[in-house]
């Protein structure tokens, strides 16, 4: 019962029930990321993440941060960063 309590009130555990009916109804799945965060879009285009565990928005690789912050409409998945010889 107070799980249940938490879904509906909390919503720094985890999402909570509006967000998890939000995303029944209007969510598209586009993708999930390494950590095992979950990534919708709705037919308007707003974009939201459902995280798996701790909600922390550091937690969200660069590729998927463009994303959603609408840098870019595509998920990059191959990062060719140069390296200079002062990096590590």
């Amino acid at each position: 019962m107070l799980t249940f309590i938490k879904k509906i009130f909390v919503w720094w555990n985890q999402d909570t029930i509006g967000t998890r009916l939000y995303t029944i109804f209007f969510g598209k799945f586009v993708g999930k990321d390494e950590f095992g965060n979950r990534y919708y879009q709705s037919k308007k285009g707003k974009r939201w993440v459902i995280y798996y565990e701790e909600i922390d928005a550091s937690k969200i690789p660069v590729e998927w941060y463009s994303w959603i912050h609408f840098t870019s409409n595509k998920i990059e998945k191959n990062h060719n960063f140069a390296k200079y010889n002062w990096q590590k």
